[in-house]
Formats: structure tokens, sequence, C-alpha cells
């Protein structure tokens, strides 16, 4: 079988509509992610990774790093690095995005806890599912953020060491907003992912906005939904008072919703790039 992006985009979608793991379990049995991703692929020799190293810092891998580490954790011989990144959309279930919206002010919606929680747990598998298929086919590949020996989050600047959101930005799947979410064509509402495969793919970098915040209108939604004024017009979106709200939730979701984790979304919710990229 020839794997091009449209392969990817079947395996993701039904993964989506088949695997337990995209069922909020816990709640209605409805969907947590819709099965209507979007995939975007991109050269892992792509220059834009050397620039991340400036923007994002020195700490953010390349996928020639992330797969040199790779094949040394494997004791693979690295004798073949062309590669290419798989980023991918899942998009919110629209029931979840309206309760998060009406629910709350200042904390999240039992479905939208549930989703950051069991809905990156899905993301996960997700990832560990495209790398068996892909390695059934004789197809070398794999999950950065799955390494834990490899993947690290710097919480005092909150980056982390390989960004799916960036690499989704570099396949061409959309742009930056003031709030850091990312606006793409299912909508700001969403958890994305990425691989890193031994092949070389098409890349959709001719997709990519020169402009990092193509997408923003600077309509301002997400500076009046966020409840503690972390975004702003003039430093957009400050990470530190963001996350001390963030992880201040966990008491309540605890108490209220029965499962440990934080969330919050408020700014992903009834902007005007919630469910798609908006109009000028």
């Amino acid at each position: 079988m020839i794997v091009t992006k449209e392969w990817f985009i079947h395996k993701i979608n039904n993964f989506l509509e088949n695997d337990v793991s995209n069922k909020m379990n816990k709640l209605d049995g409805s969907y947590i992610f819709e099965p209507n991703v979007v995939v975007g692929i991109v050269s892992g020799n792509d220059p834009i990774y050397i620039k991340y190293k400036e923007i994002i810092g020195e700490f953010h891998l390349t996928p020639s790093e992330a797969f040199n580490w790779y094949c040394s954790s494997q004791n693979k011989e690295n004798s073949n690095q062309v590669l290419s990144v798989i980023a991918y959309i899942l998009p919110i279930n629209q029931k979840t995005k309206t309760e998060n919206l009406i629910y709350s002010k200042s904390m999240p919606s039992e479905r939208w806890a549930h989703t950051r929680l069991f809905g990156e747990q899905a993301n996960m598998n997700i990832q560990q599912h495209l790398v068996d298929e892909l390695r059934k086919l004789g197809i070398d590949a794999f999950a950065p953020t799955l390494e834990n020996k490899l993947f690290k989050i710097n919480r005092k600047i909150w980056a982390s060491n390989w960004s799916h959101r960036h690499s989704c930005f570099a396949a061409g799947l959309g742009s930056f907003g003031l709030s850091d979410g990312f606006i793409n064509s299912q909508g700001k509402a969403m958890r994305c992912g990425s691989i890193i495969v031994n092949i070389e793919l098409p890349s959709d970098a001719k997709n990519r906005p020169s402009d990092p915040y193509e997408y923003c209108i600077k309509c301002g939604d997400c500076i009046t939904r966020c409840p503690v004024k972390a975004i702003s017009y003039e430093k957009f979106h400050n990470k530190m008072i963001c996350s001390e709200h963030v992880m201040g939730t966990i008491p309540y979701i605890n108490k209220n919703y029965g499962i440990n984790i934080y969330a919050c979304g408020l700014c992903q919710v009834g902007v005007s790039c919630s469910d798609g990229i908006p109009k000028n």
C-alpha cells in the first residue's frame, strides 16, 4: 500500500469512529473528537525547524535530532534520514464547545475537562496507532511526545522540546492567534498531534502563511473570554498568568467531576475562530 496524506486521514478518522478511547465513556458515549481530521505534511529537513530554535528555544528538537535520539535508543543504524513530519488537527465535539461556552465564565465544563484528560489519551493512542500501522508496512516512525526519556516540558516558561502546534504551522494547517491557540479550518477548539516518519512525502509547506498570525483578525474575542486577563493586544498571551489559572482548576474539576486534570479552554469557544478560520 502506498502511504499518502489520504492514508493518514483514513487511518485517523477510522480510529476516531471506532476506538473506545474517543468516546465520552463516563458521560454520554459521544465522540470526544469529530472524525473529520485535517492532515498536513512537512519535510523533516524544512528550515523552519532551525528557526524554531530561535523562536521557541535552542532546546526545541529538529526532526533529525529527534530521529537520531530514537535510532540511538533502539540501537538502530541511522543511515537514511529522509524524514517527513505528519501533523493533524482533531476537532472537538460541537456539544462540548457549546457546553463550555454556556456553562462557565471561570471554570471549564464537565465535557471540556473530560476532553482535556481522556481526549489527550486518545490523541496519544492515535500517535501510537499510526506508528504501529506504519511499522507493519516496514516504515520506521515514532512519536516524540510518547517518548518519556525524550519529551520534556519546561514549566518555568511553559514550552516543550517538541511542539505539535508548531509542526501544524510548519505543515501549512493554519496560524496562531492572540491567545497562542492554533487557528485552522476546523477551528481553534481542537487538539493536535504529530509524528515523524522515515520516508519522503510531498510537503504542504507551500500552504504555510508567511505571517505566523495570518488568520487572526485581532477581534479581541479571546481577550474578553479570558477570566484572568492573560491575553492582550499588546503582549498577546501571558503563559504564566494563564498557567496559574489553569492549574488552579484542578481542585474544582476533581471535586465536581471526579477526575484529576486541569482545563480551561474558555478562549477557544464563543470566539470568531472557534469553528474555522474567521473572515475579516
